[in-house]
């Protein structure tokens, strides 16, 4: 998660706004005016549209959709190949890049035919405030899932690099008796990524959101590069391991092993709620049409608007599978069968002090902290719209109960006395007082009124405590969880298939509607979507039950025998 769920969302009834295509057939008066240009302009047109077409090709927003996408995910997509084989696992990659293209372009398409710009607003236009809850949740899990796989990477790194340093386990010392990577973690957590969590302007960390792409594309180079050096395949320990079973590494161990593997696949590729901003920031060249309406160009502008992002999409993902591919591969011929599910592990660091897999995993370490503040916040602006809703619910209900009681109040009197329940009633009720405020229709405006400095004390109490909630239990769930490979399958088959399949293809579903047809891709999403998340989800869920997330992972030496290899 980047900065698209930062900003403030402006609340408004997309209800009533009428999508782009009920408006009276835009595109139909476009094509109709184009064709009444005359020879002249067509021609001088065509030529202006071919002078900018370099000008439509957008570096910045693919560099943004590149980092939108590449991530921590990257980490476990060599253990994935491991469990899939490198045959299922190059096509389960291309497969996941290919529909992450498909439904990219759906969300443009919601994008230009609503004319909202946000993909919750595109959510509540097109499929109501139901799926808007849902899309909600599903962020929250995103989110707090990416905190907390975050955490994890941060502790595998922190303990590779204080096993690196020689004196610490020296004979009789101390720290030897009291390390552990858990009080590691809590201590790095306090000291800080709570303080970063705190943070409610992250203007200064902005300039090092680009730090992650850099870090992956270091870290892929120098995986293909350890493993044409050092790997189990074609390295140098090919010879001293002896020959490697082709079978093995062509083809997966299970079926289960590749239900397993997907969800990681999967939530290696998503970006799509970041594409709406990426989309909407986007200024293309317009081309020269002469004596058009207002409402023509505004048509031509988000038409030429999409086709751009749809190229900027291709190479975007092109790149990225491309480099995923490139880790995932040459990361499982490294290792081999020892692959484990945070590929950084296996370089075991502190005992090859290899120069060039430190540098990686440091680059790593530090875009990893710089991020987590960043999938902090959205979740705590989330959870904060979550809970005031709720607060609102529940003064509605106060309102309506004091507004029946006076109601009920005023019918005693007026059986009792109609002229002096009058009289009584304008020195009973003051009118300012909270009831009147609800029974003259004001929504409560001067109770809110009068709480206002309550309120500004209680919002920094509230703010801390949903930081501590989601950054602790993002912390605690890091500490529990068996390995990161989890994480991703468990955020894979539930979150990012809803954001990534569900929500696309139920929007593909509900603009062929309105126009009177249906959506073969919008129900394949759908239904695939369902089908992938319930299954990857409760073979991940086993896989935990019995141990097989980390089957085969074969770690670093062991400490007693790291202190001896250092002597």
């Amino acid at each position: 998660m980047d900065n698209t769920t930062l900003r403030q969302r402006d609340r408004v009834d997309l209800d009533e706004e009428p999508l782009l295509h009920e408006e009276g057939n835009n595109a139909r008066d476009l094509t109709d005016t184009n064709n009444s240009l005359g020879d002249d302009e067509s021609q001088h047109h065509h030529e202006h549209t071919k002078a900018t077409r370099c000008a439509n090709f957008s570096p910045g927003s693919i560099s943004n959709l590149c980092s939108a996408t590449l991530g921590a995910g990257a980490l476990s997509l060599p253990y994935a190949m491991s469990m899939t084989g490198i045959i299922f696992g190059v096509v389960l990659l291309l497969l996941s890049a290919y529909l992450t293209i498909i439904s990219i372009n759906i969300i443009i398409e919601a994008c230009v035919a609503t004319q909202q710009f946000k993909f919750e607003d595109v959510s509540k236009r097109l499929v109501g405030s139901s799926m808007s809850i849902a899309l909600e949740a599903s962020l929250l899990v995103f989110c707090f899932g990416t905190a907390v796989a975050y955490i994890v990477a941060v502790g595998d790194i922190l303990d590779q690099g204080l096993h690196s340093i020689t004196f610490l386990w020296e004979p009789g010392n101390k720290f030897v008796s009291i390390y552990s990577r858990e009080r590691v973690m809590v201590l790095f957590w306090t000291v800080m990524l709570l303080p970063l969590s705190l943070q409610t302007k992250l203007k200064r960390l902005e300039k090092f959101s680009s730090l992650g792409v850099l870090s992956i594309i270091f870290l892929v180079i120098s995986a293909v590069i350890h493993s044409i050096i050092h790997g189990d395949v074609i390295g140098s320990r090919a010879s001293s391991s002896g020959p490697v079973e082709v079978s093995s590494l062509l083809w997966p161990k299970s079926f289960v092993s590749m239900l397993q593997a997907f969800p990681i696949i999967i939530f290696a590729f998503s970006c799509q709620v970041n594409v709406c901003q990426i989309y909407e920031e986007l200024k293309p060249a317009m081309p020269s049409v002469r004596d058009t309406s207002d409402d023509v160009s505004n048509v031509t502008f988000l038409k030429l608007k999409q086709q751009m992002m749809e190229r900027i999409t291709r190479n975007g993902i092109l790149l990225c599978t491309s480099l995923y591919l490139l880790i995932g591969v040459f990361g499982f011929l490294d290792f081999t069968k020892s692959t484990t599910d945070d590929i950084l592990i296996n370089y075991c660091i502190q005992v090859t002090h290899d120069a060039l897999m430190t540098t990686a995993t440091f680059s790593v370490f530090v875009a990893v902290v710089v991020a987590f503040p960043f999938n902090i916040l959205p979740a705590r602006v989330t959870l904060k719209l979550i809970f005031d809703r709720l607060k609102t619910k529940r003064k509605r209900g106060l309102c309506s109960k004091a507004t029946n009681l006076l109601r009920l109040d005023r019918g005693l009197r007026v059986d009792e006395d109609t002229n002096s329940q009058r009289t009584s009633a304008s020195l009973e009720i003051d009118a300012g007082s909270p009831i009147q405020s609800v029974a003259s229709g004001s929504q409560m405006e001067p109770l809110l009124d009068d709480q206002i400095e309550g309120q500004k004390s209680a919002s920094v109490v509230e703010h801390v405590l949903i930081t501590l909630l989601l950054s602790g239990g993002a912390l605690l769930v890091a500490i529990l969880v068996p390995g990161i490979s989890v994480v991703f399958g468990l955020m894979g088959g539930t979150a990012a298939s809803i954001i990534s399949f569900i929500l696309p293809g139920l929007f593909s579903q509900k603009m062929k509607e309105r126009s009177g047809n249906t959506s073969r891709v919008g129900k394949a999403f759908v239904w695939g979507g369902l089908v992938i998340g319930i299954l990857t989800t409760a073979t991940t869920l086993y896989g935990i039950s019995d141990n097989e997330s980390v089957d085969g992972a074969t770690t670093c030496t062991p400490l007693s025998q790291i202190t001896r290899i250092l002597k």
